[in-house]
């Protein structure tokens, strides 16, 4: 027994309370009249839309909580209708045909909070009772507007007070107000509306606003007056209890000095919150930055919306820059702002959208705030080209960015700030692609938090973009609205990536060919400018080093190619460390004592601390000439044949091609044993061998003396 009682209670649980859940949160039809929906347990009913007239108004149950007979023909509601309905709080009756109310319609309903009769035929030269709202005890909001004033009797121009007096509770209310010619004011009955904190002025024509206007609704916190076709507002129109939290005076036509009217006005009320001026200065330009800073410091700010009008710049000076710190919304969208600069390091959502900002950002911010609070930003629509790199800088908190509708062609600037990114609208650019590693690398960061919609652009199907199509394939997940998304390849046709990855695999199979024929012939290009270089370098090695040594001389260049006819040396002696003595015993007593020559020996004539080879080429560009004394250790020293190529060069580039080289060969060698260019030499007989006996002594130094002078 106690299985099945704990079975039948899990078939109950089961079956049974989804239908009473979904009785709780779904509509179905009443019971009591087909017509009409219920929902909640019959607490809301609605019956909108059903052609109900006067005869056949549904009888509703008791319990009926709200009420909803909207877009019906009722002309006339029988006394009876509403009076068992004592649980009743809202009632909305709005755009039927009632052009009357007659005494006791609303008796029994002492619970109404809210009632609407908006959008009637109200003839309020019907002599309606002027208690005819007296039963209504607990109303707070009442709806009343468009009742076509001005079609029945030109006396009403709004709903007459003297069917308010009774409501005490009231809160809020919505009527009709104004007159196309005469100065209009609401009546001295609303004093007594003690409750009453806001207004909506629903069918207004109010040409001219002032402090009689509202003068009887002195506890007004709510205005709202749009589409008022306000030409002028004066001083002190709005209530003296300066206690207003929300105005909205949109859609008018409001001059220069009416603005700065209205804002001196609002410096009174430092209990404001939110400011609507939407479309309300068409042909004002310029907008003081006052009015966004100073004149709203006083107050609480949070929201203002000065959106759809025609201003041209507003950017803060030394005055007037920061932004209150209470404000948390500005809206400056659909306006010609050609700049916008302000500090802002509170607000939480800034709309500029569809201006003309593009050409200023491209290198400014709209913030000099290192770190600001904003969440939202949309500067879509601003023929933005390009953003100034350090855009996004400091927006830590940003969750959603709109720059679609621009003239962007690639994502240049910096995201790395942008850590708490949601949504990126990149929509309807002229996007080929994300050339920046470090854009995509931040954007893949964020992948598994951030949606991105590139739809509306162009993508390149190219070789050169292929990393950003591979790595939009591995961040696929990422994009939103991909099926609009397209890609142009180089041959012009244009296909539509609803699948990425083919097209990728294709791109890859054509590019590798291209890549690898690109490399070859870079790779080929490369060696063979390399090879003719060196070729180039080994060619003219000496004369390379010729001039470079020559440089480094105190001389220009042109001076020292260009040689003095006066030497200092008559010769420059060459030769190996092993060869000192023959030096030093034959060649300086027969040259130098005995005929008074002089000569450069690097062991005797070098200057200390200078490089050996900038001496070398300094004694053989001052010497005559220059005698190499030939030995095996002549050959086989570095500096020796260093030496014999630079006097080489000396004779070809600063000689004229004079031959100033004279080799004496001191030991036998044979020809196989000796360079080529010293083999040149030989076979033009400027050479000597030294004989190495008494006789043939004397006929080898005439020679060289010979050779010298």
């Amino acid at each position: 027994m106690k299985l099945s009682n704990v079975y039948i209670t899990s078939v109950y649980v089961i079956y049974i309370m989804p239908v009473v859940i979904t009785g709780i949160f779904t509509e179905n039809v009443c019971k009591f009249d087909q017509r009409c929906k219920c929902s909640n347990l019959s607490i809301e009913v609605y019956c909108d839309h059903k052609n109900i007239t006067d005869g056949n108004i549904p009888h509703f149950q008791k319990e009926v909580h709200k009420l909803f007979m909207r877009f019906n023909k009722v002309m006339i509601i029988p006394p009876t209708t509403f009076n068992h309905l004592e649980t009743l709080t809202e009632l909305d009756l709005s755009w039927n045909r009632l052009s009357y109310i007659e005494e006791g319609t609303f008796y029994g309903l002492s619970n109404l909070k809210t009632l609407s009769i908006k959008g009637n035929y109200l003839n309020y030269s019907l002599e309606i009772p002027n208690d005819i709202f007296k039963p209504l005890v607990s109303l707070t909001h009442l709806n009343v507007a468009r009742n076509m004033l001005f079609y029945t009797d030109r006396e009403f121009h709004t709903f007459p007070s003297v069917f308010l007096t009774p409501l005490n509770k009231l809160q809020s209310i919505e009527v009709d107000a104004g007159h196309p010619s005469l100065l209009f004011r609401f009546s001295n009955r609303y004093l007594s509306l003690t409750h009453l904190t806001r207004l909506k002025i629903d069918f207004c024509w109010l040409p001219s606003v002032t402090n009689l206007t509202f003068l009887y609704l002195p506890y007004l916190e709510y205005i709202e007056m749009t589409n008022c076709k306000i030409q002028n507002y004066d001083v002190g129109t709005l209530p003296k209890r300066k206690k207003i939290r929300y105005l909205d005076i949109s859609h008018n036509r409001l001059n220069d000095d009416n603005l700065l009217t209205l804002m001196h006005d609002l410096l009174l009320h430092d209990e404001l919150q939110v400011l609507k001026m939407t479309n309300s200065f068409p042909l004002v330009l310029d907008y003081n930055p006052a009015y966004l800073t100073s004149q709203l410091n006083e107050t609480k700010i949070e929201e203002i919306y000065v959106n759809n009008n025609s201003f041209i710049e507003i950017h803060g000076d030394k005055k007037n820059f920061m932004l209150p710190t209470t404000l948390k919304v500005c809206d400056f969208s659909n306006n010609k702002l050609g700049k916008f600069y302000f500090g802002m390091p509170y607000l939480s959502t800034l709309n500029l959208r569809n201006n003309s900002l593009g050409t200023y950002l491209s290198s400014e911010r709209y913030t000099n705030s290192s770190k600001t609070e904003l969440r939202k930003v949309d500067i879509s629509n601003n023929l933005i080209y390009d953003l100034s790199y350090s855009m996004f800088h400091g927006h830590v908190k940003t969750v959603k960015i709109n720059l679609s509708k621009n003239k962007l062609t690639d994502v240049t600037f910096d995201l790395s700030h942008l850590v708490s990114l949601k949504e990126l609208d990149l929509s309807s650019n002229n996007i080929g692609g994300i050339s920046s590693q470090a854009s995509m690398d931040t954007l893949h960061k964020l992948s598994k938090q951030l949606k991105i919609d590139l739809s509306n652009n162009l993508f390149k199907c190219s070789c050169k973009n292929l990393f950003f199509l591979q790595w939009m394939t591995a961040n696929l997940d990422m994009f939103i609205f991909k099926h609009k998304y397209t890609c142009q390849f180089d041959n012009n046709d244009v296909v539509y990536l609803t699948n990425v990855n083919d097209i990728v695999k294709q791109l890859e199979k054509g590019c590798n060919s291209y890549t690898t024929l690109m490399i070859c012939v870079t790779m080929g290009i490369t060696a063979a400018s390399v090879i003719l270089f060196v070729g180039l370098m080994f060619r003219f090695r000496w004369k390379l080093r010729y001039l470079y040594y020559m440089t480094r001389q105190k001389y220009n260049v042109f001076n020292s190619i260009q040689s003095s006819p006066d030497y200092k040396y008559d010769a420059f002696i060459s030769y190996a460390d092993e060869d000192t003595d023959f030096v030093v015993n034959e060649i300086i007593p027969n040259l130098e004592r005995d005929d008074n020559m002089k000569l450069c020996i690097h062991q005797r004539d070098f200057i200390p601390g200078q490089e050996i080879t900038q001496n070398i080429t300094n004694g053989i560009h001052q010497s005559r000439r220059t005698i190499c004394i030939l030995t095996r250790s002549f050959l086989d020293s570095y500096y020796c044949m260093f030496e014999f190529n630079m006097a080489r060069m000396e004779s070809i580039y600063s000689r004229d091609g004079q031959n100033i080289l004279f080799l004496i060969f001191y030991e036998q060698l044979r020809p196989k044993d000796l360079p080529l260019v010293i083999l040149e030499l030989v076979q033009k007989q400027s050479y000597i061998e030294y004989p190495n006996d008494e006789q043939g002594n004397f006929v080898f130094w005439e020679k060289i003396k010979e050779s010298l002078v």
